[in-house]
């Protein structure tokens, strides 16, 4: 199986925290996660970032992150140890 996984958004470390930027073409991301977690997400709440690994050039990790805040398209994490792109691991319903 081949799969081809196009990436959604970056992952930019700081200080303390980490910023994932989704990109605004993909808006149904973030629209989707506000759905399940309401409109102001609570702070603490964890998430499964899934991103492109460094060590080799086909493959994925996964990191499991807490929510800090949401600013539309910007959500602040706490600190992870990645940088790089973003992917959508998501499964759309068949119509």
């Amino acid at each position: 199986m081949l799969l081809t996984v196009e990436p959604i958004g970056s992952i930019r470390k700081s200080a303390n925290k980490t910023e994932i930027l989704i990109y605004s073409e993909f808006e149904q991301v973030v629209t989707n996660m506000v759905q399940k977690f309401g409109n102001s997400p609570e702070r603490g709440q964890k998430l499964l970032v899934v991103h492109k690994s460094k060590e080799g050039v086909n493959q994925l990790k996964v990191t499991e992150a807490t929510l800090i805040e949401r600013k539309g398209n910007l959500l602040t994490v706490s600190k992870m140890d990645s940088e790089g792109p973003v992917v959508d691991i998501s499964t759309q319903p068949s119509s």
